[in-house]
């Protein structure tokens, strides 16, 4: 197994998060343009299950259309949790679609490091 660090040029200052439903093109534009130094585009809670594949479709254009690292933001996604059927999809379409434009991951509902294989 291979493991890339990549390295932050700047520094950025998270003094606020802000959660965001990726079922919601329209919170996650206003999101962009908030005061937020952290935002998390969320695929887990804050999305009912018949809508999960479209707020995932939805952060992968946001990540592509919006320039966050432009806007001073450290930008997230909270995938399904490890035990759900949507996790790897939300891993998969995410980085190959997106992931130059991701600067996390946040992994829900991690208990024991054992939670992350």
């Amino acid at each position: 197994m291979s493991h890339t660090i990549n390295h932050l040029k700047k520094l950025r200052l998270q003094r606020s998060e802000l959660a965001v439903p990726g079922s919601s093109p329209e919170m996650i534009d206003k999101a962009a343009n908030s005061a937020a130094d952290f935002v998390f585009l969320d695929i887990e809670d804050a999305v009912a299950p018949p809508d999960k594949e479209r707020a995932r479709k939805n952060i992968i254009q946001a990540l592509n259309d919006i320039d966050w690292r432009a806007k001073g933001k450290t930008v997230s996604v909270r995938i399904n949790g490890l035990d759900t059927h949507y996790m790897y999809r939300d891993v998969v379409d995410v980085m190959e679609q997106a992931g130059d434009k991701l600067d996390t991951i946040l992994v829900p509902k991690v208990g024991v490091p054992a939670d992350l294989y």
